[in-house]
């Protein structure tokens, strides 16, 4: 009588170390699955990326084909990092005329982020009901001229503004018109000396209904009597 055959032994279990293992692997690939699934792709990105993964594997959706890459104008980052630079050393020179001239109380200067922002209010600006500019405010726009003369791409807008007190005079029935006609002598002074192309000039007065602060006192009446440039070297 043949002897019955052994059952051969069973293999030995897996460490206890490896179920433990096996178990965060599964939980790391769900974790990035998960973040796949919630990623904001470029569409456009994405596909160029599966186009060129598929040409480098040799995978083909068709008949095979010459592989176009299109081309994919990606949009800059806003602003001109060269010309950034030009505003913010030109923004300091102003600083410095301003500073030699004692007039850091009449004249403001900003940077923005299109370029650089003045303000000009008394005793720089104009006379009481006056649009003609003092002394003064023709010698501080004359040096501003000469730092950002010589790019007549610059685009230049003047802001007019003044206080709530009525206006009595046959030439300016109103503060609008006051306003405008403050703005736009800037204008003219500034596109004779600048060079900077007229159709990127312009001349806007909002008479006294944009105050900085309240109209309540004399000395935020004064505050509100004001012209602001803005100079844009970024479109």
């Amino acid at each position: 009588m043949a002897a019955k055959k052994k059952c051969p032994d069973c293999p030995p279990p897996a460490p206890v170390w490896m179920t433990t293992f096996s178990d965060l692997n599964t939980l790391l690939m769900t974790f990035f699955v998960l973040l796949v699934i919630m990623a904001n792709f470029d569409p456009v990105k994405y596909a160029l990326t599966v186009e060129s993964l598929q040409n480098a594997f040799g995978i083909m959706e068709s008949f095979p084909t010459v592989p176009i890459t299109p081309v994919v104008n990606i949009p800059k980052k806003t602003g001109d990092e060269r010309v950034k630079k030009q505003s913010l050393k030109d923004a300091e020179k102003i600083k410095e005329i301003v500073e030699s001239k004692n007039l850091e109380d009449a004249v403001k200067v900003e940077v923005t982020e299109k370029g650089i922002a003045i303000m000009l209010r008394d005793p720089v600006g104009f006379a009481s009901g006056s649009a003609d500019l003092r002394d003064q405010g023709k010698n501080i726009l004359g040096d501003i001229s000469e730092v950002i003369k010589g790019n007549p791409d610059l685009k230049v807008r003047v802001e007019g503004h003044t206080d709530d007190v009525p206006i009595s005079s046959s030439r300016y029935h109103s503060n609008w018109e006051l306003s405008s006609a403050r703005s736009l002598s800037v204008v003219q002074l500034l596109s004779g000396q600048t060079g900077i192309h007229p159709q990127n000039m312009s001349a806007v007065g909002y008479g006294e209904f944009r105050p900085i602060v309240p109209n309540t006192s004399p000395e935020n009446r004064s505050k509100n009597r004001r012209i602001q440039i803005f100079v844009d070297y970024i479109n």
